[in-house]
C-alpha cells in the first residue's frame, strides 16, 4: 500500500504543481521546479523501509547511472526538438537514457565515481545546450490538457516501476531516475506549444539537477 500511495499521490501532485508554475511563470521555471526530486526520494524511502539501509545505499549509487542517463535524455531531446516531431524525440531520448544506464551502471560501483562522472557529463551538456527563445510566452491550454498529463504520468510510472522492482539495488536506483515527469511535460509542451517550450523546460531542469546530484543524494548515502 505504501508503494501504491507513492505512485498515486506524488505523481499527480507533482504534475499539477509543475503545470501551474509553468502556466504562471513560463516553461523554464517549470523545468526548475522539476529538478526537485519529488518522485525518486519517496521511492527511495519506500526502498529503505522495505529492503533496509544496505539496499538503499546501493540504490543511491545506482541513481547516478540514471542521472547520467537523464542528462543524455535532455541533450538528445533538446537537439532533435527543433527539427523533428515529439514521437521521434521521445523515442530517441529514451534510447539515449537506456544506453547511458547500460554503459554507466557497471562502471559506477562507488558514490564518488558516480558524482565525478555525473559532474563531467553535466558540465558538457550545459556548455553545449542549444539556444532557445527565453521570452516566448505559452498560449492557453485546453482544460483536458492537465488531466491527460496526469493519466499519462501514472501509466508511465506504473510501467517503469513494475519492471524495475526486480532488478536489484543498482538498476532499481538507475531506473527510478527515468525522467517520467520530464518525458510527459516535454512531449506535451512540444505538441501543444512547440519545440521552444520543451527546450526551455529542459534547460531549467538541467541547470538545477546539480542540487539533487550534489546536495541531496550524497548526504543521504553518507548518513546511512
Amino acid at each position: 500500500m505504501l508503494v501504491l500511495s507513492v505512485k498515486l499521490l506524488f505523481a499527480p501532485l507533482f504534475i499539477i504543481f509543475t503545470y501551474l508554475i509553468q502556466k504562471k511563470f513560463g516553461a523554464r521555471l517549470g523545468g526548475v521546479f522539476m529538478a526537485v526530486p519529488f518522485i525518486v526520494v519517496p521511492i527511495l524511502i519506500v526502498i529503505y523501509l522495505q529492503q533496509g539501509s544496505s539496499f538503499l545505499y546501493g540504490s543511491i549509487v545506482g541513481t547516478y547511472a540514471g542521472q547520467i542517463g537523464l542528462l543524455l535524455f535532455i541533450a538528445t531531446y533538446t537537439r532533435l526538438a527543433p527539427r523533428f516531431p515529439w514521437p521521434v524525440c521521445i523515442v530517441a531520448a529514451t534510447s539515449a537514457f537506456l544506453i547511458g544506464v547500460a554503459l554507466m551502471a557497471p562502471i559506477i560501483g562507488e558514490l564518488w565515481i558516480g558524482v565525478l562522472l555525473w559532474l563531467g557529463v553535466w558540465a558538457l551538456v550545459m556548455k553545449t545546450f542549444p539556444a532557445y527563445d527565453r521570452k516566448s510566452k505559452l498560449p492557453a491550454a485546453p482544460k483536458w490538457d492537465l488531466w491527460l498529463r496526469i493519466a499519462s504520468a501514472l501509466l508511465l510510472i506504473f510501467t517503469i516501476t513494475q519492471f524495475a522492482e526486480n532488478l536489484g539495488p543498482k538498476l532499481s536506483g538507475a531506473f527510478a531516475m527515468y525522467p517520467v515527469m520530464t518525458s510527459i511535460m516535454s512531449t506535451f509542451n512540444h505538441y501543444r506549444f512547440g519545440p521552444n517550450a520543451s527546450v526551455a523546460l529542459m534547460h531549467g531542469l538541467a541547470q538545477y539537477l546539480i542540487v539533487t546530484a550534489l546536495l541531496i543524494f550524497p548526504p543521504i548515502a553518507l548518513l546511512i
